[in-house]
């Protein structure tokens, strides 16, 4: 059980959670308001699974994604497909390990015709002309409405959601994973409450790859904003207990998933 200064992480109940994307690590939870508010992704970080993405497409046909990795390309999945096939050699790997490598050749490179947009830009404040800003992401989009935000970028995450203030008006929704929190505890706390006076938070996971900090705090945890302004009708906060049944599933599928719960007496 979670000490109670941990309490201000208890999510409000949102009755229409659902999941998009895979039950392992590429699926995120969201409100169900969140596909009928708009029909704009903003994604940070993809790596070798956007199931999130494809599901989030599959929704509406009219819906657009702008994903940004600046550590994947042609190459990334090549060396993965390669290095697959030299595994079997050592019998480290199988067949099915190495089709599976080529199935996702082969759905990187049909990407160019779907409404997903791959940027290989890293988003960060750095001058380089591999690096872009949060403000000439957003500007890019051309998109005049709201839009989810999804954050999943190793660690960057607080460097981004520094300014995340001066874009309230343009998410709706905002999911990020937080990296890392057994040594930026402070810092995660800080941000945290500074997001929550526009945003409110519907729902966590950890992440059980890195398993629990010395506070029983997953190290690496998901968690899925609403913005005040679009979805808050007086809800409660009564879900003292994750992760929750037919919607959360862990991460690796081979380890226990990890339980969170609030102490809220």
């Amino acid at each position: 059980m979670l000490d109670k200064s941990f309490n201000y992480l208890i999510p409000f109940n949102e009755k229409d959670l659902i999941r998009l994307g895979n039950n392992y690590d590429g699926g995120y939870i969201i409100s169900k308001k969140s596909l009928e508010k708009d029909n704009f992704l903003l994604s940070f970080g993809m790596s070798s699974d956007w199931s999130f993405e494809e599901d989030f497409i599959k929704e509406n046909k009219l819906n657009k994604v702008h994903i940004y990795d600046h550590t994947v390309d042609l190459n990334f999945f090549l060396i993965r497909l390669y290095k697959s096939f030299k595994r079997i050699f050592y019998f480290k790997s199988n067949l099915k390990n190495f089709l599976d490598k080529i199935k996702e050749l082969y759905k990187f490179i049909k990407l160019k015709n779907s409404n997903i947009i791959h940027f290989k830009k890293k988003v960060g404040n750095e001058k380089s002309s591999l690096s872009i800003n949060l403000n000439d992401i957003i500007s890019q989009t051309n998109h005049s409405g709201k839009m989810i935000l999804k954050i999943d970028i190793e660690g960057d995450e607080f460097k981004i959601l520094r300014d995340l203030y001066i874009f309230e008006d343009k998410i709706h929704t905002l999911i990020v994973e937080f990296h890392n929190l057994d040594k930026r505890l402070s810092e995660f706390e800080n941000l945290i409450k500074k997001i929550k006076k526009n945003f409110y938070i519907i729902h966590l996971h950890g992440n059980n790859n890195t398993g629990y900090s010395e506070h029983d705090l997953p190290k690496t945890l998901e968690i899925t904003f609403l913005n005040f302004k679009d979805f808050f009708h007086n809800n409660e906060q009564t879900k003292l207990k994750f992760p929750i049944t037919n919607i959360d599933y862990p991460n690796h599928p081979q380890i226990k998933d990890m339980e969170i719960i609030f102490n809220n007496e």
